[in-house]
């Protein structure tokens, strides 16, 4: 498993759980206390997010951090 790939659709599932919410990312930085420019690099799959991160995350989206991870589960991480 390649880390980039990983990176990449944990970012994808960031995308999409925000997305169900019809959230901002500039409401998930704030309520998670991130920086708005970093949520789109997350998103982006540019960054590995660390734990303490993941945590910040899933409060941002008002979701459990496993939640959030298991947005993983159903993609091919190949």
């Amino acid at each position: 498993m390649e880390k980039q790939r990983v990176q990449k659709l944990f970012g994808e599932g960031i995308y999409e759980v925000r997305m169900s919410k019809n959230l901002k990312q500039s409401d998930v930085a704030e309520k998670g206390r991130l920086d708005v420019t970093y949520v789109s690099d997350l998103e982006r799959g540019k960054y590995m997010p660390s734990l303490l991160t993941v945590l910040k995350l899933a409060k941002g989206l008002g979701v459990s951090p496993s939640e959030l991870i298991n947005t993983l589960q159903d993609k091919d991480l190949g």
